[in-house]
């Protein structure tokens, strides 16, 4: 279960282009749902130039679901626009459930995770899990990063093109590929503040690459066909980014739903 709610997570804070020279900053309020109940909530922000980006976000449970299984985690990423891609350069994440700390730390130059720190360590030599080697660590982006959807400068925002698209995912830990496909273009829910425009629905599959135990849930997040995520165009920007996710599971739907979509500019 802790698994399906990162990748809801992750496939919230997924998709690439360029932004415009006008600073913007992006506030989104999240609220997290399990078959319709409320067990999370997160706020991310991003803050455009002309140079790139920066992000914080943060996450916690709540409700019912706070009882059964605290958690709540915290990430920052600086980052820049190169050739319709995003290159981070600088991620770091704090995420604690229950007594478990983890801190993680990411230097990322040219797409290329360079430099990891986890605290406290993992155990690399555990012969179940697939390894994490060189080839793994190039060409990725943090979860963070993955969230900012960029088009290119020539590209229709809301173009079926824009959600035709692989992720590749890594956190330090895991490596993985979120691949999503265009299905469908359709007017956002009316309960997002701030936001009442198309978007574009993309169906999501994960594709596990590293870092993983070979494990019943990994392979049937593999064969999950039930996964989507809405993409919605940032205002001043080139950029696109969640506004839902949900992750059907043996035990109900993951939901992740936008509440609150303030863009401000300077």
């Amino acid at each position: 279960m802790r698994r399906i709610a990162v990748f809801a997570a992750a496939l919230l804070l997924a998709a690439h282009g360029t932004c415009a020279a006008v600073e913007t900053r992006l506030e989104v309020a999240y609220g997290v749902y399990l078959t319709g109940l409320p067990v999370g909530r997160a706020v991310v922000t991003v803050d455009f130039d002309k140079e790139g980006f920066v992000a914080s976000g943060s996450a916690k449970s709540s409700g019912l679901f706070r009882i059964i299984s605290k958690g709540e985690g915290s990430a920052n990423v600086r980052g820049s626009f190169k050739a319709n891609r995003v290159i981070a350069s600088m991620f770091s994440a704090r995420l604690r459930t229950g007594k478990h700390d983890e801190k993680i730390e990411l230097e990322v130059e040219n797409g290329f995770a360079k430099k990891i720190s986890i605290d406290p360590p993992r155990n690399n030599a555990d012969p179940n899990r697939v390894p994490i080697t060189s080839k793994t660590r190039t060409d990725v982006v943090d979860p963070l990063s993955a969230m900012l959807a960029l088009v290119a400068p020539k590209g229709e925002l809301l173009s079926p093109e824009s959600c035709n698209r692989t992720l590749p995912i890594f956190d330090g830990r895991y490596r993985f590929d979120v691949v999503l496909a265009y299905v469908r273009t359709e007017k956002a829910p009316k309960k997002i503040e701030g936001y009442a425009g198309p978007v574009l629905v993309c169906q999501a599959r994960y594709v596990p690459i590293a870092g993983h135990r070979d494990r019943d849930t990994v392979r049937q997040m593999a064969e999950n066909r039930d996964m989507f995520v809405w993409l919605a165009p940032v205002p001043g920007t080139r950029v696109l980014v969640p506004v839902r996710a949900s992750v059907s599971s043996m035990i109900g739907t993951f939901t992740v739903e936008a509440t609150r979509f303030k863009t401000s500019t300077q």
